[in-house]
């Protein structure tokens, strides 16, 4: 009896309990290291385009310092869609300008065309600028934005230049007392003197060239002094004679024949155009939010089917694009659509590569400048 009561007041967990317990355990421990990897990741996106942010405004700050000559100014350069590095020109401290190279953190890219920004004595650059710092993992970009007086901002946009209006100068006239011009003399002409023609003036008709009698060796042409009857030409040549006694032989035995054209001719190579080459939107402005080019197959055989493909370069995501057409049989075109997403990080000067398979002549590439 005793050993009864012993083994009802026992308790435990059932199977099913500590499956269900180690499943919730294993999800919450997903999430959480999927949490970290993601909040290590946006810490180094950040940091990334922070010190790629110091350092541009460095060399602003040493273009001031130095009161930069023209040719010697400080620089910051950027080498396009995918890659990891970029270049600082600056002063380091060595009294020379000098070129150090720098590379962003694992999984980081940038996303817009090359760039080379120059920064003046007065900090400023020839207009502004938009680097997209990419992010792999977090698949999204983070602006770091350069406006045309030099100012620097990362993430957001504080000094948008395309939004300050054109500052249209008047032209003032007037303000000057203007010289009373010297009038110019006027040449007096030369008379031209009246009388008989003498000899030896040039108005006088020339004398008739001496007669020449033709050399039967260059094709027997005609006698030139003739009876009325014209001369006959030899092989090669032509006889021409009329009423007055003059006959003509031209001849010529060693005339070169005309060529034959070859049939068929050389075959041109396959290739491609796309036009127009580059597209400017806008993502507020509603007519600018769209854009379209066109690409053209042409001297392509009428047999072969190709597949057309358009993308951003370095598989980047910062716009919409879509093709009218996905093959094109021998000679074709295709309309490339290009649309803008909202966001900072859809900003800037991006290239979409636009390419057929098989491929014919070069990959084409469309510079698409997507401002806000």
């Amino acid at each position: 009896m005793k050993s009864t009561r012993t083994t009802a007041n026992q308790q435990g967990f059932t199977y099913t309990q500590m499956l269900v317990t180690i499943a919730i355990i294993g999800v919450v421990t997903t999430f959480g290291v999927l949490g970290i990897r993601t909040a290590r990741a946006e810490f180094r996106h950040q940091s990334a385009a922070r010190l790629f942010a110091a350092y541009a405004e460095k060399a602003r700050a040493d273009a001031i310092r130095r009161h930069a000559p023209t040719g010697q100014e400080s620089a910051i350069e950027t080498f396009g869609p995918g890659t990891t590095s970029y270049a600082v020109t600056m002063d380091w401290g060595s009294g020379v300008l000098e070129t150090r190279t720098f590379q962003l953190e694992d999984g980081l890219t940038f996303d817009v065309a090359p760039r080379r920004l120059t920064f003046d004595w007065r900090g400023r650059i020839s207009e502004g600028w938009v680097f997209q710092i990419k992010s792999t993992y977090l698949k999204k970009n983070l602006p770091v934005d350069v406006s045309g007086s030099g100012d620097i901002t990362v993430g957001e946009q504080h000094f948008p230049d395309q939004q300050i209006p054109q500052v249209v100068i008047s032209q003032v006239t007037g303000d000057v007392a203007e010289p009373t011009p010297t009038p110019t003399p006027t040449p007096t002409p030369t008379p031209t003197p009246e009388g008989p023609v003498g000899p030896g003036d040039p108005t006088e008709d020339p004398p008739p060239p001496p007669p020449i009698e033709s050399d039967p060796g260059d094709g027997g042409g005609g006698t030139i002094i003739g009876d009325g009857t014209g001369g006959t030409g030899g092989t090669g040549g032509n006889g021409n004679g009329g009423t007055g006694g003059n006959g003509n032989g031209n001849g010529n035995p060693h005339a070169s024949p005309t060529p034959t054209p070859t049939p068929g001719g050389g075959s041109t190579q396959c290739a491609a155009t796309i036009s127009p080459s580059s597209l400017s939107l806008s993502q507020s402005d509603s007519t600018k939010q769209t854009g379209t080019a066109t690409f053209t197959i042409v001297n392509a055989t009428s047999t072969t089917a190709r597949t057309i493909s358009a993308s951003q370069a370095a598989n980047g995501n910062a716009l919409t694009v879509s093709l009218s057409l996905l093959r094109i049989t021998g000679n074709g075109s295709s309309t490339v659509t290009i649309s803008t997403k909202n966001g900072a990080g859809n900003r800037g000067v991006f290239i979409v590569n636009v390419a057929a398979d098989p491929s014919c002549g070069s990959t084409q590439q469309l510079t698409v400048s997507v401002s806000n």
